[in-house]
C-alpha cells in the first residue's frame, strides 16, 4: 500500500476506534503496518490530550444581586458528557477554570 497522508490516517484511526478489531487484525485487514497504526494512534491521542478546549460563553449584563438573591441564583455548566454542574453566582472563576481543566 502506498504511503498514507495525515488525512487518510485520520479516517483509518476513526474506523479503528469505531470497530472492535485488535490493532494487528485491523492493520492486516487494511494492509498497513501495525507499527504505523500504533504511531498514528499515539500521535492523535497525544494531540487531543494537549489541545485546549474552550467552551463558548455568553456574557449577559444584569443587576447586581442582593444578599437574598445571591443565595438563590445559580449558574450552570454542561460538560460534553452531559453532566450538569451548578455553582452559586460569584464562585471564584479561577476555581472554575481549574475544575473544568481537570475534567477535560
Amino acid at each position: 500500500m502506498p504511503s498514507l497522508g495525515r488525512d487518510e490516517w485520520v479516517k483509518l484511526i476513526a474506523e479503528f476506534e469505531a470497530g472492535d478489531l485488535s490493532q494487528p487484525e485491523f492493520a492486516a485487514q487494511r494492509q498497513v503496518s501495525v507499527y504505523a497504526l500504533r504511531f498514528w494512534l499515539y500521535k492523535f491521542r497525544l494531540e487531543a490530550k494537549k489541545s485546549t478546549r474552550f467552551l463558548p460563553v455568553s456574557v449577559v449584563a444584569s443587576a447586581a444581586p442582593t444578599a437574598r438573591d445571591a443565595a438563590t441564583e445559580w449558574m450552570e455548566a454542561t460538560l460534553p458528557s452531559g453532566v450538569v454542574l451548578r455553582f452559586a453566582v460569584g464562585t471564584d472563576s479561577r476555581y472554575l477554570a481549574q475544575l473544568f481543566a481537570a475534567s477535560a
